[in-house]
């Protein structure tokens, strides 16, 4: 196969990719806590066939962007949303996972979780159980959870490399590597953060990664009617 034809199909698979991170990102443009991702184009030089002949491969990287969405009073204490670098720390059948969803509710044996029904990890790991019969529940800036004036538990509030995280459906995030030390985000109780998308940019990407799209499409089938037609030139009547 011919290097152009490569790289229009190399590229074509990368802006597949790209479609559907764009359309994903539009559709949880209302989704509470949800971090759009970007996809980063790589372009590594492999071995050629020939002096004048290389394969260029073309690598796509979903990254998870940081940037904050707004926050949204709402009045209900088992809201919680974050300012600042950082996540909150949810068990979920796969592992520890992070999310900056901060909609929060008690199960019947008073165990926070996420309206999903994630358990919201303490520090250390640790469940966070509200005692029956508890009046008010206040959380301070930095995570610590009172049930009336006593003292319950902290929130587990962890901060990544830029990276570091990866998608792994609505809000939720994985990590690719160990949390990092330094100042974790404030809590905000009784607020809720959005979704950081902006929708107009994410239509414009949309109708630009589509013409890209269609346009190596188009490559290609230039491509192969162009080897079609050589090969039947090379192999025809002398």
């Amino acid at each position: 196969m011919g290097s152009g034809i490569y790289v229009a199909t190399a590229g074509a698979v990368a802006q597949s990719t790209a479609l559907d991170v764009t359309a994903n990102n539009i559709a949880n443009a209302t989704t509470t806590g949800f971090q759009a991702a970007r996809v980063s184009f790589s372009e590594a030089l492999a071995k050629a066939r020939s002096p004048d002949v290389a394969l260029v491969s073309n690598s796509t990287r979903e990254v998870v962007d940081g940037q904050p969405g707004d926050i949204t009073q709402t009045g209900n204490p088992l809201d919680l949303a974050l300012q600042g670098d950082g996540y909150l720390s949810v068990n979920t059948p796969n592992g520890v996972r992070y999310t900056r969803a901060g909609a929060m509710r008690l199960d019947a044996n008073g165990t926070l979780r996420t309206l999903d029904g994630l358990q919201v990890r303490g520090a250390g790991g640790s469940a966070i159980t509200v005692p029956e019969g508890t009046a008010h529940v206040t959380i301070a800036e930095d995570g610590t959870i009172f049930a009336d004036s006593e003292e319950l538990a902290r929130l587990e509030l962890s901060r990544f490399k830029p990276g570091a995280l990866t998608r792994e459906g609505g809000a939720l995030l994985a990590a690719r590597s160990a949390p990092i030390d330094g100042d974790k985000p404030q809590v905000v109780q009784g607020a809720l953060e959005g979704s950081n998308v902006n929708v107009v940019r994410g239509v414009v990407d949309l109708v630009k990664v589509s013409r890209t799209y269609e346009t190596l499409l188009k490559l290609i089938e230039g491509y192969s009617t162009i080897e079609n037609r050589a090969a039947r030139d090379i192999g025809g009547p002398k």
